[in-house]
C-alpha cells in the first residue's frame, strides 16, 4: 500500500461467505488517501493456509479537509459494516461491497451538532459517542452518547452523558486531540463507555429506544492516568478498563483493569493486565496499549503502539494463559494456558491469573501428584503451618530462632567467703540427697556418738567393773592426747575433738571444691559439696562503656577481632516457590549504585524451603535481596553467624544468631526491610592467681527490632490485586552498630591463698566454739547438775562426779 494511504480503523468480519468458509478470514479497513483527502473503505480477504490477500476498495467521495476521525464497525452477523467520519455515516454490505446507505450527519442528527469518536456495534443497534451540542443552545460542547438503530440508520436518541463544570475548546475537539479521546463498547444490552480525560467510565442500559446510565465511577490514583483509554466486556459481569499511563505494571506503560460491573474503584479490580504471572516480554518494549478487543468467547486481543499484537486466550480452571517465548522474530505473540504455579489455584476458567492457596490450603505445584488445585492441609498436626499462599504443610518447630548470647549472671546475695563458709557449714535441711553431705549433720552424728561414749565409759565406772577399767584406761589416755579444747587435760575434750575434726574436714573439703568452680565457664559439674546447687566462686558486674574512650592493648585486641570477625548471612525462605535461579543479592552503595554479591544457594524442593547464604562486607553494610517471579514465602528466617578466634588471652566467640520471622495467614511482602542493631560484648574473667594475665573475651550481641515484613493491612487498604502486580520482592538487610559495648567483669569471691587462710581461721573458730561450750558447761550446767544430785542425796557430790 502507498505511504498516502493512511489506515484511521479495522474492523474484524471473521469467516467469508457468512462464517461457511473457514479457510478464508476477512476483515474491513477505513482509510484515506492523504494527498487527496479521498476517503474509501476496502475489505480484505486472507487465506489461512497460504497468506494470500485480495482486496476490494471502495471509494466514498473526496474531503475538503483530512478527517481526524473515521469509524467503522461490523454487526454481530457479519453483514453489513458501517462507517462514521465528522461528515457522513454510511452502510456498505459485505457480500456484494456496495454502499446500501449514505447519509450526512445534518440527516442523522438534525437538531445536533456531533462530532463521533467512538463507535461499537451490536447486532441491530449501535451506540456513537463523541462531543456535540444542540443547534438551538449555545456553542458548549458536551459528551454525547446516542443510540443508532442499524436497519434503516436512524438515531433513536442522543443525550447528554456528562455535563463538565469546564468549557470545552472547539479547536481541541475539531481536530485530533488524543486527550479527547473517546472508548465505547457493547454486550447484550449493556454499553460501556470510557473518558479517560476525566478518569471516569460509564455504564448504560438500553431500553427501546433509549439509554439509561446505571453507574458512573470515577477512579483518580497518583500512580494511573488515562484511566477508561479502552474499555471492552469480558462477559456480563466484568468489564476490562485500560489506564494509559499505570506505575503498578513493570512490564508495560498501560494496565488493564478487571472489574465487577458493580464495584469499580482504585482498590476493587479482580485483577489486573499484565500482572507477575502473565507478564509481558522485552521484545515489545514496555508496550502502550491503543486498541483492545474481546471476543465473545471472552479472547483479548491488544494492539501496541510498536503495531505489535498480543493475544491471550481464556485459560480453563487451574489454568492461566502466560507469556510464551517466540523462537523468532514476530509481530504478533501468543499466549498459552499453563498450571497454576505452586501455592496457587483458580476455580473459574477466564483471562486472570491464578489466585494464592487461602489459610489452611497448599499446591506444590505442576510437578507434584497433588495436581494444579489447592487441597486441604492436615488439621490433625497442630504444629503445621500452612498459610496463605503455601506449597506444603510446613513445621515451624524445625526452624527456631536462637542466639549463642546468654544473659550475665548476677552475683549472688552472699559474696563474702566467711558468711558462704560459715552458712554452708551449719545448713539443715530436710532432703535426704543434702543432709547426707551436711557437715552440720555429721557433726551432730559425731556429737552423740562422743556422748555414746561418755556415757558407756561412766557405765564402766560407777558399775566398778574390773574387768573393764583396763579399757577404759586405754581409752582415755587415747582422748587425753586428742584433747584440742583443753590441751590434753580432759578426755571429754577429746570426744569433742571427734566432731571438731568431721567439721574442719568437711570445711577443708568445701573450701578446696569451692575453689574450683571458677571461672564460670569451665564449671560443667554439678555442686557435690554443699546444699546449694548454684555456688559459684565468682561475683559479676555488668557496665556500659564507650568505644570510644582509650582502651588497654588487651581490650583494645579484642576489640579489633570483633570489628574483624566476618559475618555470614543465611535468609532461609520458607514454603516458597521462589527458587535458586530467581534470587540475586547486591551490596546498596551511596544513591542508587549497588555492587552484586556471589552467594550460596540450597533449594530444598520436599519442604519448599530456599537458603542463601553469603558474606557481609563489611559490618555497615546494606543487603538487598532480590526474587523475581511471581512467588510468595510463607516465613523467613535470617541468621547471623561468625568464626570463633583466640589470640594469646584474647578469645572471639562464634557468632550464631537466627531469627525467625512468621505471621499467621499473610506472606512475605513486596518489601520488607529486617533491621540488625549489633553491640559488642566484652567479657573480662580475672584470674585465679592476681600474677597470671586477664582473659578478655568477646561476641556479639544481634538483634532484630522494627521489622517490616509483613503487610496484609496494605493489600487489605489499596486492593488484593496488587499482590499479583509486582515483578520484584525484595528483602533489605541494614545494619546499625551501637556506639558503646557492654562489659562485663567476672572475678572469684575467693583465691587460693585467702582459702587456706579462712579454713585455718574456720578451724580455730571451732575450737573456740567448743571450748566456750566446755566453759559453759563447767560454769553453769555441772553446778547445776551437782546441785541435783545433792538434793536426791543418791551419791556424794564430790565422789561421784569427780574424777
Amino acid at each position: 500500500m502507498s505511504p498516502d494511504y493512511f489506515v484511521h480503523s479495522i474492523g474484524v468480519i471473521g469467516a467469508a461467505n457468512n462464517g461457511t468458509n473457514r479457510e478464508l478470514f476477512m476483515f474491513a479497513f477505513a482509510g484515506e488517501i492523504t494527498t487527496k483527502s479521498t476517503l474509501f473503505i476496502c475489505l480484505v480477504t486472507v487465506s489461512r493456509s497460504t497468506c494470500n490477500a485480495q482486496h476490494q476498495m471502495t471509494v466514498l467521495h473526496s474531503t475538503d479537509k483530512p478527517q481526524n476521525y473515521f469509524l467503522i464497525g461490523v454487526d454481530s452477523h457479519a453483514t453489513f459494516v458501517y462507517g462514521f467520519t465528522s461528515t457522513m455515516a454510511f452502510k456498505l454490505e459485505i457480500v456484494t461491497n456496495q454502499i446500501v446507505q449514505n447519509l450526512t450527519l445534518e440527516t442523522l442528527w438534525p437538531s445536533i451538532i456531533f462530532l463521533p469518536h467512538a463507535f461499537s456495534v451490536s447486532d441491530q443497534w449501535a451506540v456513537v459517542v463523541g462531543y456535540g451540542f444542540n443547534r438551538s443552545e449555545k456553542k458548549n460542547y458536551a459528551i454525547m452518547e446516542c443510540l443508532i438503530d442499524l436497519i434503516s440508520l436512524i438515531s433513536y436518541s442522543c443525550e447528554t452523558l456528562i455535563v463538565e463544570s469546564t468549557y470545552l475548546v472547539p479547536s481541541n475537539l475539531l481536530s485530533y486531540n488524543e486527550l479527547y479521546e473517546l472508548s465505547v463498547a457493547i454486550r447484550d444490552e449493556n454499553v460501556l463507555v470510557g473518558i479517560h480525560r476525566l478518569n471516569t467510565i460509564v455504564i448504560l442500559k438500553k431500553n427501546q429506544t433509549s439509554l439509561t446510565k446505571t453507574h458512573l465511577y470515577t477512579v483518580t490514583s497518583s500512580s494511573l492516568t488515562s484511566f477508561g483509554r479502552l474499555v471492552g466486556w469480558v462477559d456480563e459481569q466484568t468489564i476490562a478498563v485500560v489506564a494509559y499511563h499505570s506505575l503498578y505494571s513493570s512490564w508495560s506503560q498501560s494496565q488493564i483493569f478487571f472489574y465487577d460491573k458493580n464495584s469499580v474503584s482504585s482498590t476493587s479490580p479482580l485483577y489486573t493486565f499484565p500482572n507477575n504471572q502473565q507478564t509481558i516480554g522485552n521484545q515489545l518494549f514496555q508496550p502502550h496499549f491503543v486498541r483492545l478487543i474481546i471476543t465473545n468467547n471472552g479472547n483479548l486481543v491488544l494492539l501496541t503502539d510498536y503495531s505489535l499484537v498480543i493475544i491471550v486466550p481464556v485459560a480453563p480452571i487451574n489454568h492461566a494463559s502466560m507469556w510464551v517465548e517466540p523462537s523468532a522474530a514476530a509481530f504478533m505473540f501468543y499466549y498459552s494456558p499453563m498450571p497454576c504455579i505452586g501455592g496457587t489455584f483458580k476455580n473459574e476458567s477466564g483471562l486472570g491469573p491464578c489466585t494464592v492457596c487461602l489459610p489452611g490450603t497448599r499446591n506444590r505445584g505442576i510437578a507434584y501428584s497433588e495436581g494444579t488445585s489447592c487441597i486441604s492441609c492436615s488439621r490433625n498436626n497442630s504444629n503445621s503451618y500452612c498459610s496463605l499462599a503455601a506449597l506444603v504443610e510446613f513445621d515451624l518447630n524445625t526452624i527456631t530462632s536462637h542466639s549463642q548470647v546468654t544473659s550475665y549472671p548476677e552475683s549472688a546475695d552472699t559474696t563474702n567467703f566467711d558468711d558462704i563458709l560459715l552458712e554452708n557449714m551449719f545448713q539443715t535441711d530436710s532432703n535426704f540427697s543434702c543432709m547426707i553431705i551436711s557437715p552440720f549433720f555429721w557433726t551432730i552424728i559425731a556429737g552423740a556418738f562422743a556422748f555414746s561414749v561418755w556415757i558407756m565409759m561412766a557405765v564402766i565406772k560407777l558399775g566398778k567393773w574390773e574387768q573393764c577399767n583396763r579399757y577404759r584406761t586405754w581409752i582415755k589416755t587415747i582422748l587425753i592426747h586428742t584433747d584440742l579444747i583443753r590441751e590434753g587435760q580432759r578426755w571429754v575434750g577429746g570426744l569433742a575433738t571427734i566432731a571438731i575434726i568431721i567439721l574442719v574436714s568437711f570445711a577443708c573439703w568445701f573450701c578446696a571444691s569451692f575453689l574450683k568452680r571458677y571461672p564460670i565457664e569451665e564449671v560443667f559439674e554439678p555442686v557435690n559439696f554443699a546444699c546449694d546447687s548454684t555456688l559459684i566462686n565468682a561475683k559479676f558486674s555488668t557496665g556500659l562503656d564507650l568505644l570510644a574512650i582509650p582502651k588497654s592493648t588487651d581490650a583494645q585486641r579484642i576489640i579489633n577481632l570483633l570489628d574483624n570477625q566476618i559475618f555470614n548471612i543465611t535468609v532461609e525462605l520458607i514454603n516458597t516457590g521462589f527458587t535458586c535461579e530467581s534470587i540475586s543479592v547486591q551490596e546498596n552503595l551511596i544513591g542508587t549504585q549497588y555492587a552484586n554479591l556471589i552467594p550460596s544457594c540450597e533449594r530444598s524442593e520436599w519442604n519448599a524451603v530456599t537458603s542463601i547464604t553469603f558474606a557481609l562486607p563489611y559490618h555497615y553494610s546494606t543487603i538487598q535481596l532480590n526474587m523475581t517471579g511471581p512467588h510468595w514465602a510463607n516465613a523467613v528466617r535470617v541468621c547471623l553467624r561468625g568464626e570463633s578466634q583466640i589470640i594469646l588471652n584474647t578469645i572471639l566467640h562464634a557468632l550464631d544468631f537466627c531469627q525467625l520471622f512468621s505471621a499467621p495467614n499473610q506472606t512475605l511482602a513486596h518489601a520488607s526491610k529486617i533491621p540488625f542493631t549489633i553491640t559488642k560484648i566484652i567479657n573480662i574473667t580475672k584470674s585465679m592467681e592476681k600474677t597470671r594475665p586477664i582473659t578478655y573475651s568477646g561476641l556479639w550481641l544481634s538483634s532484630v527490632h522494627g521489622a517490616s515484613l509483613f503487610n496484609e493491612a496494605f493489600y487489605t487498604e489499596f486492593g488484593n490485586y496488587l499482590r499479583y502486580t509486582f515483578a520484584l520482592t525484595t528483602i533489605r538487610i541494614t545494619f546499625d552498630e551501637r556506639s558503646f559495648y557492654i562489659k562485663n567483669i567476672q572475678e572469684p569471691i575467693v583465691r587460693t591463698r585467702q582459702t587456706v587462710f579462712q579454713a585455718l581461721l574456720f578451724t580455730s573458730l571451732v575450737i573456740e566454739l567448743f571450748g566456750f561450750s566446755f566453759l559453759l558447761v563447767k560454769l553453769l550446767v555441772l553446778p547445776i547438775i551437782r546441785r541435783i544430785l545433792a538434793v536426791c542425796h543418791k551419791y556424794p557430790v564430790e565422789t561421784q562426779i569427780s574424777n
